[in-house]
């Protein structure tokens, strides 16, 4: 499942309905802070943290998306809709184009074009293992939230490893 619109259309909705404000201090963001910050920064920052604890990584993702999955999940009962509406948010974000497959005990995250391994490839080489522990916490929780179960999630495929895209495996536990 992956978004019908592009990300400047989502943009441009976003901004249009006010979910994209500046209150005359910060950046708004569905009413959240957020922050226009440049890719390089942020993922020097990533790649700083990957060293030490990779925990830390994974648990900022859980904690980027876990108010607008439960806002989503209280106004929207269809699932493809959450999801679909995850995938616009993503990717207009920047961090990449989400396709989601849900099966019986196992879904799956394509993430292509992500900019957090696109930019680690750039910046610290080709790494030997996985490194989107950012994206694999959103994943994790974003299914935890709507479907109501706890998951392991592993990334199976990542562009910083030289793969075309990155892949998560999310079982059931």
């Amino acid at each position: 499942m992956s978004s019908d619109s592009n990300p400047k259309d989502f943009l441009n909705k976003m901004l249009l309905t006010g979910n994209i404000t500046f209150d005359g201090k910060h950046l708004l963001l569905m009413g959240r802070p957020g922050l226009l910050l440049n890719a390089d920064i942020l993922v020097s920052l990533y790649g700083y943290l990957l060293k030490y604890d990779k925990n830390v990584l994974f648990n900022a993702g859980v904690k980027s998306i876990n108010d607008i999955i439960i806002d989503y999940k209280n106004r929207f009962s269809d699932i493809n809709k959450i999801f679909s509406l995850l995938s616009e948010i993503v990717e207009t974000s920047g961090l990449g184009e989400f396709d989601f497959v849900f099966e019986k005990s196992n879904s799956i995250l394509r993430a292509n074009n992500s900019i957090i391994p696109i930019r680690y490839l750039t910046l610290f080489g080709k790494s030997d293992k996985p490194v989107c522990f950012f994206l694999a916490g959103m994943f994790y929780q974003s299914l935890k939230i709507v479907f109501n179960k706890d998951y392991k999630v592993e990334e199976v495929t990542c562009i910083a490893k030289g793969d075309n895209i990155c892949t998560f495996l999310a079982k059931e536990i």
